[in-house]
């Protein structure tokens, strides 16, 4: 029981949180840009994100299974693209949002780690791994992630739609890549995939560099 009880507090919970409002930076820039949508739906309300698989389910058995990192996801905030001014850009800027305000979380945790211990200490880690985690992996540019919304304001316009025909396969590409990890590196000698290399090697290069 003790061990369930601290896995919720010092994982479940920071990540609900970080995903949560992650979803509410994506709703407020969204609003400021003209989409009321995510207002009227009364979507800026933090129990109204809680998704039992998304927030719970999957990130416990992440944790379960040993994962190196935990991801999960709340509902989403509705977006329509259809009020802004310039939906291809503005859309890039809604998606940035929520990265941008899980790499703000994470450095001012980060911060706090070498002047904290105990309690504080495994709390500010758990949020400061979490919300790095959750920077890097959003920015991985396969849609449906933040970072698709990038680049499609960045590529020529008539490539958009192509790109945004992945985004129906776009979780099974991430897992199919990340399945291919472990051949991978075998071939090449050394430790290679998604995940890694976007995600687990930044933030231990992060964590290493605060810490000593």
């Amino acid at each position: 029981m003790h061990d369930f009880i601290d896995t919720i507090v010092f994982n479940i919970f920071p990540l609900f949180v970080a995903i949560v409002f992650h979803e509410i930076s994506h709703g407020l820039v969204a609003y400021s840009l003209g989409d009321d949508t995510a207002k009227n739906a009364g979507r800026f309300k933090l129990y109204t994100h809680f998704d039992l698989w998304g927030s719970f389910i999957i990130p416990l058995g992440l944790y379960l299974m040993h994962s190196p990192f935990l991801i999960g996801y709340a509902k989403p905030v509705p977006v329509d693209p259809r009020k802004f001014k310039d939906p291809i850009t503005d859309m890039a800027l809604v998606a940035i949002a929520g990265p941008l305000y899980n790499l703000l979380v994470a450095v001012i945790c980060a911060f706090g780690l070498q002047s904290s211990d105990g309690f504080v200490f495994r709390m500010l880690l758990s949020f400061t791994m979490i919300n790095f985690g959750l920077f890097f992996f959003n920015l991985i540019p396969i849609p449906p992630l933040d970072g698709s919304r990038i680049i499609a304001a960045i590529i020529p316009r008539r490539f958009v739609e192509s790109y945004y025909k992945l985004e129906p396969f776009g979780f099974f590409i991430i897992i199919g890549l990340e399945m291919l990890s472990e051949p991978l590196s075998q071939l090449v000698g050394h430790r290679v995939g998604l995940f890694y290399t976007f995600i687990e090697k930044p933030i231990r290069g992060i964590l290493t560099m605060l810490l000593s």
